[in-house]
């Protein structure tokens, strides 16, 4: 039996970047929408400015970086914001941040997965999306611990 690994490598990205949001979007449910923007620690985060921030890294790093989106980070803001958008806008764009990754690691060829990333710390493109990763599920774990700081 033959293993393709570029098959198994994007759809093990996919299914976890799929399987954090999902569980990001079920912890921020209960919350209000006070709460949602509330930093229960300073310094600290709200998970509203979390979800800002993953929705940034995403569409950044994998979007505009490697799929051409023409997206315009502005990271300062992600954590600064105090016009604070509608919570119905903040998880639509996290939805469509996390669509875009699907589309664009899909896309990836072999080579390009081994190709160097970017933004060269991230080292190659495949490296890169695991450390991707591995950030979103940090912040996936930050964001829990807020709600049961705030619940």
């Amino acid at each position: 039996m033959s293993v393709d690994i570029t098959t198994l490598v994007k759809s093990g990205l996919i299914t976890e970047v799929e399987k954090l949001h999902d569980e990001i979007k079920k912890a921020v449910e209960p919350l209000t929408d006070a709460q949602l923007w509330t930093k229960p620690v300073e310094p600290g985060n709200s998970a509203g400015h979390l979800i800002l921030h993953l929705t940034g890294n995403l569409n950044h790093f994998v979007g505009a970086q490697l799929g051409g989106t023409g997206y315009r980070r502005d990271r300062e803001r992600e954590f600064t914001e105090t016009q604070s958008p509608p919570r119905g806008t903040l998880l639509a764009n996290f939805d469509a941040a996390v669509a875009m990754f699907r589309r664009v690691v899909e896309a990836l060829t072999p080579e390009k997965l081994a190709s160097p990333h970017p933004e060269p710390r991230l080292g190659i493109v495949c490296s890169g999306l695991i450390h991707l990763v591995a950030h979103f599920a940090l912040h996936r774990g930050q964001i829990s611990y807020i709600v049961r700081l705030l619940k």
